[in-house]
């Protein structure tokens, strides 16, 4: 019985992951696929996660190369694509497969944990870097600084977004779907009013979305590991 349940929830983790590659978001707490297959989230457990975020972390392209001479590859093209990101500004039509499935995962960590990834600060406002209403708002703006490291499946726009700080992000795309997508956003910079001393600052800012994403569910693959430990030292 324990074998069979393991098979279903493994079975389950994986269309929901290949309901994410679609594009399509699971509803509400239930893995849905093939005919007969709904498991809740309650019956999800450490193993599953453990195996499809490893298999997410090695989703990776060994060998780039150069990128070719075409039009899809060009700089201007490139900036036209990230320009077109900031007027969706939404996640299911701008983002990776990798970056998706991995926000997956992460949601379902957080909804096992009785958490809202938002309210962890890990996916929270990446396109404006403030309130959601903020692209309406007459003081924020979004320039692209530079496009560069340029290859066939890679390359990098550096991007300012500009209402109470200027802050200067790094989105990471990749090629695939034959188009570019936001695979990460890394934000490196803020330069700032420092009222006391009336000057602008500008310091460097930490905030790597697919690393923190992967730390949050490492530690809760560490936590259930320690769990386990401790129920069969003290059973």
């Amino acid at each position: 019985m324990k074998k069979t349940m393991m098979t279903l929830c493994a079975t389950g983790l994986m269309l929901l992951l290949g309901s994410c590659f679609e594009g399509n978001k699971p509803k509400d707490n239930i893995i849905s696929g093939g005919p007969g297959i709904g498991i809740d989230t309650a019956t999800v457990n450490k193993i599953d996660i453990s195996e499809a975020f490893d298999n997410m972390m090695a989703d990776t392209i060994a060998n780039d190369e150069k990128a070719p001479d075409d039009r899809l590859h060009s700089t201007k093209y490139i900036i036209d694509r990230v320009n077109s990101f900031y007027k969706l500004m939404d996640d299911e039509q701008c983002c990776s497969k990798n970056y998706l499935a991995l926000r997956a995962l992460a949601e379902r960590v957080a909804k096992i944990q009785g958490e809202d990834l938002k309210k962890e600060d890990l996916v929270d406002n990446h396109w404006t870097l403030g309130d959601d209403e903020d692209a309406n708002h007459p003081d924020w703006s979004f320039k692209i600084l530079n496009i560069d490291n340029v290859t066939k499946y890679r390359a990098e726009a550096l991007v300012e977004v500009k209402k109470y700080y200027e802050t200067q992000m790094k989105l990471h795309l990749v090629f695939e779907r034959d188009d570019w997508y936001v695979d990460n956003f890394d934000m490196l910079s803020q330069v700032s009013f420092d009222a006391a001393v009336q000057v602008y600052e500008e310091h460097e800012v930490y905030y790597n979305e697919k690393e923190m994403m992967a730390e949050y569910i490492q530690e809760f693959i560490d936590d259930a590991d320690e769990s386990d430990e401790e129920e069969l030292i003290n059973p």
